[in-house]
This record gives structure tokens, C-alpha cells and sequence, in this order.
């Protein structure tokens, strides 16, 4: 899949809106793709997170790994799901992220923003545009 083909940017009402996104734009994902997920808290990246596994067939309920860092699913490919929102940006920059990434899965990392400057991988980031409504811009930074 192209890397144009992979730049987006949707508007959803509902969480379920941003489920179904997340769930389609599944479909586009390859093994070795990695998500980074940027928003402030209360956006919906745990959402959106939640969605790409539903697409990518996985049947285990998908939740915040906040406390324990990652938690790894299985579906069409195995997800590794990270959230650094427990880490401070120094903590985030000395974890060895790389560790964490999936050659034959997906990898998807919430608080993003925490690693410093990302220039590979594929951008999402998810705007609270009121209680509801959510503005989703994906852009694939390629490889």
C-alpha cells in the first residue's frame, strides 16, 4: 500500500465512529507497521486503539495498557499495544522502544509525543473537537 494512500483525516461523532475508522483503516496495515498515536487525554486513542484490533481480528477486550506499559493481542497479525502515559518524556526517551516493535505485527503507541521526534511509521492524531466529535489525521511518514 502506498504511503498517499495511508494519509487521511476523518471527523467522527461517536466513539463507535472512531471504532469503525480505526477498524477499516486496519485493512491498510501491513506486518512491521508502527502507530503512533498522539492526543490529549480523553481523545480517544485507547478508542482508536480498540478499533485497529477489532479490524485486525482480535477477540480479547482491548484495554489502556497504562500500568503495565504493553500488552500484546492476537488476530490476522499479533499487536503489541504500548502506552507511555505513565512515563515522563526522560523515562519515554530511555525505554527501549524498539523492543516493543513487532517485525511480523503491528505496534501501536499511545502518547507518542513522549518519544520525541518520530520520522518513520505511521502518525495519528486525534483532536477533541467537542464532547463528542473527534478530528482523526493520519499520515504514514514511511519507512
Amino acid at each position: 500500500m502506498s504511503q498517499a494512500s495511508r494519509n487521511k483525516r476523518f471527523i467522527t461523532n461517536s466513539p463507535a465512529e472512531t471504532q469503525g475508522i480505526a477498524a477499516d483503516f486496519a485493512q491498510k496495515l501491513n506486518a512491521g507497521d508502527v502507530l503512533y498515536l498522539f492526543g490529549e487525554l480523553g481523545s480517544g486513542k485507547t478508542v482508536f486503539a480498540k478499533g485497529l484490533c477489532q479490524g485486525l481480528g482480535v477477540e480479547e477486550n482491548v484495554t489502556s495498557p497504562s500500568f503495565v506499559i504493553a500488552t500484546a493481542y492476537h488476530g490476522r497479525y499479533p499487536v503489541a499495544h504500548v502506552d507511555l502515559y505513565r512515563l515522563d518524556s526522560a523515562a519515554s526517551t530511555d525505554l527501549p522502544i524498539e523492543e516493543y516493535i513487532l517485525e511480523k505485527g503491528i505496534t501501536v503507541i499511545e502518547w507518542a509525543d513522549r518519544l520525541g521526534s518520530i520520522t518513520k511509521g505511521i502518525k495519528v492524531k486525534i483532536s477533541i473537537a467537542n464532547h463528542q466529535k473527534r478530528v482523526i489525521e493520519i499520515e504514514d511518514l514511511g519507512d
